[in-house]
Formats: structure tokens, sequence, C-alpha cells
């Protein structure tokens, strides 16, 4: 049987995502289309290898994106189409329209704007002519399932496969807690906390990783026990997670739950932040969610865990023992289901 033709529609398509992507292309005949990661501070793939990728370039109005190929692609010789959910690319969203293709919405669908005009859109784009409806989370499909009646496949959000899942020992915990941060910078990430954390409290010593770190604390006070590294990869964030005890996440929390588990360390995060669909790891694995913006709660988290260091251990297994459900290999499968139209 040939394989089915997959046009699937993305804001972006960086480096963390082709491992998904290749492997969801062993199954189907794949096209991405996508814009370049440069825009969003991301970085692509040096080569895309087990699907074909079409880059396009941003049209943009206010707050609205115009790319009208992001609809014409979708006129040629395709069997399904894949929307990832965005109400900003409308040319994209109206593929959700389609009455002569089989179409899927796919996405986190629910963002941080809570405004009646997205709500109605929101409405509006769930129910249109998609025949389903791919989501991160467990956690996104229970809010879904009160605004459509249209079948929901959940798939996990990851950016792993099971041979990276790669547990590492804990090291001993001494004089300095090893605090761990990776991610890009961004706003609300709230990474400044941990620069303030490490002011506070000489017990800790904090690493800070990733692209645009460095520029943004430029005109923070140097601190002996705060370190900033550019993005790392592979062997060299292995050797990262390797020193660290445990991760601090004080703001938005995404794929930095994934690496947490696949190392085998704990992560705790803020409750109040807006995070991405990958927080129902760290909830299925009963991590702890701490307020970082109150020192004295912040403080009584490290005493306990001087207090009782196989805490650390504990949460870390727990995590890591969890990261099961969340492969790529996992993702694609679940793919696979809504493309073969196997919604039950």
């Amino acid at each position: 049987m040939a394989k089915y033709k997959v046009l699937y529609l993305i804001n972006y398509a960086p480096n963390y995502r082709d491992k998904f992507l290749t492997e969801l292309g062993q199954f189907v005949d794949l096209t991405v289309t996508s814009y370049k990661g440069i825009e969003a501070n991301l970085q692509d793939p040096d080569e895309r290898i087990g699907y074909k990728y079409i880059p396009l370039e941003k049209k943009k109005f206010l707050k609205f994106h115009f790319n009208t190929k992001e609809f014409t692609l979708g006129n040629e010789d395709y069997d399904v189409i894949v929307v990832g959910y965005s109400m900003w690319f409308l040319p994209r969203m109206f593929n959700l329209f389609r009455r002569k293709k089989r179409v899927i919405c796919e996405g986190l669908i629910y963002g941080s704007h809570k405004d009646p005009i997205t709500k109605l859109l929101r409405k509006i784009f769930i129910n249109a002519n998609q025949e389903g409806i791919l989501v991160y989370s467990e956690m996104v499909k229970k809010r879904l399932i009160k605004e459509t009646k249209k079948p929901i496949i959940v798939f996990n959000n990851t950016s792993y496969s099971k041979s990276e899942i790669s547990p590492l020992p804990l090291p001993e915990l001494k004089d300095k807690l090893h605090i761990i941060w990776v991610g890009r910078y961004q706003e609300r990430k709230k990474i400044d906390r941990l620069h303030d954390l490490a002011q506070r409290d000489s017990r800790v010593h904090v690493r800070l990783i990733g692209p645009g770190i460095r520029e943004e604390f430029t005109n923070k006070k140097k601190l002996d026990n705060l370190e900033i590294f550019d993005a790392a990869y592979e062997e060299e964030l292995k050797e990262h997670f390797e020193w660290a005890h445990l991760v601090f996440n004080p703001g938005g929390a995404g794929l930095l739950v994934m690496n947490a588990a696949r190392f085998n360390r704990s992560i705790a995060i803020d409750p109040n932040s807006h995070h991405g669909p990958e927080i129902q790891l760290a909830i299925d694995a009963n991590q702890d969610f701490i307020d970082f913006s109150e020192p004295k709660k912040v403080k009584a988290y490290i005493d306990q865990i001087y207090s009782d260091p196989q805490l650390l251990k504990e949460n870390a297994k727990r995590l890591s023992d969890k990261m099961g459900n969340y492969t790529i290999e996992h993702m694609a499968q679940q793919y696979l289901k809504a493309i073969k139209g196997e919604w039950n």
C-alpha cells in the first residue's frame, strides 16, 4: 500500500523537532512547511532527512500572518493536511474549512490569551470541517472536550526518542546545591529569579544554559555562584546534567521537563506561570511546584532538600519512570493513527 501523502503546516520546524519529523516520515510521505527558526531565536537543522521541507517567508500585518502559500499548498496532491493550530496564521487556518480533503487540526490549542475574540475564533476553528484534533496532552483534551464534539487523540508532546533516555546517577549533595536551567531566553520564563536566588543564598550554585541569556544578563551583577553558558546539545548538555542535582523552573515550563526526565533529574516548577503542554509529564510524575515569587518558600524548599537529600533521588525516579510515555516513537504512532483515520 502506498504511503499517505501528508502536508504538515507549522510555525517552526527547529532542530529539536527534526527527529520527530524524520520518525513520522518513515510511515508517511511527509512534506513540512514552516518559517525560519532564526525569526524566533531557534536553530534549524543543518540537514533534513526523511521528509520534504518548504521554508516560508513571513508576511505580517498587525498580529496576523498572511502568507497565502499556507493555503494554496493544500490544493496540491496531498491525502491529508495537518494544520498546526495558530489563529494568527489565517491562510493556514482556512484549511480547516476544506470539504474535499481530509484535514486534521493539531496543536496546543490554548495559549495565554483569554479575551473574547480569542475564545470566539477558537470556537469557530475547532468546530470547522477537520475530521479530528491532535493535542499535546491529556490536560488539553480535558479542556477541549467541553468545547467540541470532534474526536481527539493525545500525542504527549516531546522531542526525545527512546534512545535518548539516559538516566544519570545523582552527585552527592555536599556544600552546594547544583541547580540547572536550560532553554532560550524569554521574559515569560522568569530566569531572572534564579539570579536573585543565587544572590540571596550562597548554598546554591546555578547554571543557566541557552541562547540569549548572556546578552540579557549583561547589566546584572556578576556572581561567583552563577554561571551562564551558550546553547548546549547532546554530550555537552549531558555533562551539565551530570553536574546538576535538580532543575529549577521559575517561570513558564516546556521541553525542559523532558530534559530533566531523560537525565534522571527532578524539577521544581513555579505554579503561577503559563506552561507548555509538557507540564503534563511533571504533573503525572508528582513533581514539586513552588512559588518562585516568594523567596521564603524557595528557601524552605532548599532547607528541606538539605535536611533530606533522598528527596532528590525519589523525585527524579518518579519523573524518569514516566518518560517512557513521552517519546517521539509514541508521538509518531499517535499522529499515524489520526492520519489513518483511527480516531477510536
